[in-house]
Formats: structure tokens, C-alpha cells, sequence
């Protein structure tokens, strides 16, 4: 993808890394949001995402159901303050060796922009 920019704010599936393995693809083909791309570097701040606990949000979580957004399998949450930086690699971003390119699930809807910044402020210093 030449604009990596125009990811931010998509909701893909990628191997996001734990946090004891920062530089190798995580155990878990799952859900994150792109909060933020560095297009020199070629890579992408992705948010971690899960289904469980969907009904609490804590300072810098928010969730989106499945009826918001049409890929979305699951109610998800997203973990703003548990970000990773991900190299654009068919390694993060394949679900097989074999496949090819992005696994989008959708967009952040226009609706919801501005509770993504507010979750945002509370986990960085702006």
C-alpha cells in the first residue's frame, strides 16, 4: 500500500506481538486498530483487540459491536493504551503463508472519531 496514512482508523486482523516477544509476529491471528502509520518506516501503531470483557471499558478502551461494523464478527474492544508498532510484513498482516495482502475488517465509524481521540488523551500526553 503506497499511503499507509490512510490506514489509520481501520480495524484489520493482524499476529500483533506480546509483549515478551516485541519483535516476532504474536500467537493470535486477532482484531487491532491502526491508531497510527509511519509511511518512511513503513510501518503501523496498531491497538490491541479482544472479545472478552466487552461490557466494561477501562481509561483507554472502547468497543465497538459487531452491528457497527460489517466485518466484525464479535463485539470487540480495543485496548488503546496496549499498542505495538508493526512492521507492514505479510508475516503480521497474512493469516497464511500463502495469502496475500491486508485482512480488512472495516473502519472506525465517522460517528465514533471523537470518542477515539478522547480514549486516546487518556492514555498519552497530548
Amino acid at each position: 500500500m503506497s499511503n499507509l496514512s490512510a490506514l489509520t482508523g481501520c480495524i484489520l486482523f493482524a499476529w500483533l506481538p506480546e509483549d515478551e516477544n516485541p519483535h516476532q509476529p504474536g500467537p493470535k491471528f486477532r482484531p487491532v486498530l491502526v491508531v497510527d502509520a509511519d509511511p518512511e518506516g513503513k510501518r503501523l501503531c496498531l491497538a490491541y483487540g479482544t472479545s472478552q470483557r466487552v461490557d466494561q471499558n477501562g481509561k483507554g478502551e472502547i468497543t465497538f459491536r459487531r452491528n457497527e461494523i460489517d466485518g466484525l464478527a464479535k463485539d470487540t474492544k480495543f485496548c488503546l493504551g496496549k499498542t505495538k508498532w508493526v512492521p507492514m510484513t505479510a508475516e503480521y498482516f497474512s493469516k497464511t503463508t500463502s495469502s496475500v495482502g491486508l485482512a480488512v475488517i472495516g473502519f472506525v465509524p465517522k460517528k465514533r472519531t471523537r470518542e477515539i481521540l478522547m480514549r486516546l488523551e487518556e492514555v498519552i500526553a497530548i
